[in-house]
């Protein structure tokens, strides 16, 4: 198992309320996360998608430079996370707002990530700005078998195209891992009101999982994405079926690591002063500590360091954009990535 060993130091320093590792055994790590990385549009117009505002003669004034500044940004985001935990950084990457697939190509290919030697996983879509979730994986870790992708239909608008959810399976480090990587639809026109499209959503999701363990029990499955609702909204709570507190553990539910630090004011977006969490990392009962004796939750976090927040003005200590309106920042996105650690036990 090509996997570096996370310092005994560091495991014994964070340790996770309610979760011990033994002090004198030796644990592989591995890390999962999730981004929505900020419109990551290409500078060619597309007939197909409305992307007109991201061209070099639309209104962001999207040009190659641009482009490129965006491409690093992002790369040394990915290729720093996890690195404090293990030195391979993460094995999978769930993203969204991805216009097409030669994007992710390019960011993987950075001089940042290259070594990796990361795949890229992205299935055009129906959304009409033309962006769709996709992924990033080391195929040292972890082996594709299957890639299929399912449309969501908002109940008060059928006629709207909206992101599909990709669904990944393979092999991680030798064990059945699901990815289901969600964006689901925004509160435009106010929460209440788009609240069913997000409901619809949560039910496709869960559908989807059940559908995945009712084939194998033991199979993995990790529901991650930009939910546009916090841990504790409707969506997420009650048509996902999830709970916060991994000691009370509840029968036919996902464990939600993320209500956690969302209750302790941590967020990944931030609007008018208050956070919202909204990029989550939903878990099913096989990757729950029981030993470590195969890849099991550890802990999850936010990936918010100083640098990808802004500095100054009204938005200090937000996250630290691409655009703030029309006006180019020059920044990372204007969500904060998240991150899990999975551990298992070295023999």
């Amino acid at each position: 198992m090509k996997i570096k060993l996370l310092s005994l130091l560091v495991l014994l320093t964070s340790l996770l309320s309610g979760q011990t590792l033994r002090k004198d055994k030796n644990y592989y790590v591995s890390a999962i996360g999730f981004w929505n990385v900020e419109n990551l549009y290409d500078t060619l117009n597309d007939p197909k998608k409305i992307d007109e505002e991201f061209l070099p003669g639309g209104t962001k004034t999207w040009t190659g430079s641009r482009y490129w500044t965006k491409i690093n940004h992002l790369s040394k985001v990915i290729a720093d996370m996890a690195t404090d935990a293990t030195p391979e950084g993460l094995s999978i990457l769930g993203l969204c707002e991805i216009e097409n697939k030669n994007c992710l190509e390019d960011l993987v290919n950075d001089p940042q990530l290259k070594a990796r030697g990361y795949q890229t996983i992205l299935v055009e879509g129906p959304d009409a700005r033309g962006v769709d979730p996709g992924l990033i994986y080391n195929p040292k870790h972890f082996k594709v078998t299957k890639v299929v992708t399912y449309g969501i239909i908002l109940p008060y608008d059928t006629a709207h195209k909206t992101r599909d959810q990709l669904v990944v399976s393979g092999s991680y480090f030798g064990e059945p891992l699901t990815i289901i990587v969600n964006h689901w639809p925004s509160r435009s026109g106010g929460e209440l009101k788009s609240r069913p499209g997000r409901i619809v959503a949560a039910k496709m999701a869960r559908h989807i999982a059940d559908s995945v363990t009712s084939l194998d029990p033991k199979n993995k499955v990790i529901i991650l994405g930009d939910l546009n609702d916090d841990p504790i909204n409707e969506s997420v709570k009650t048509h996902i079926k999830t709970y916060g507190d991994i000691n009370d553990p509840k029968k036919d539910h996902y464990f939600n690591p993320m209500e956690a630090l969302y209750k302790k004011g941590i967020g990944t977006l931030a609007w008018q002063d208050s956070w919202n969490l909204f990029d989550q990392t939903l878990l099913n009962k096989p990757l729950l500590p029981d030993g470590y004796k195969t890849f099991e939750f550890y802990k999850a976090f936010v990936y918010n360091k100083p640098y990808v927040k802004s500095d100054f003005g009204n938005f200090k200590g937000y996250t630290f954009r691409t655009y703030s309106g029309e006006e180019y920042t020059g920044g990372y996105s204007d969500h904060f990535a998240v991150y899990i650690l999975l551990v298992k036990e070295k023999n």
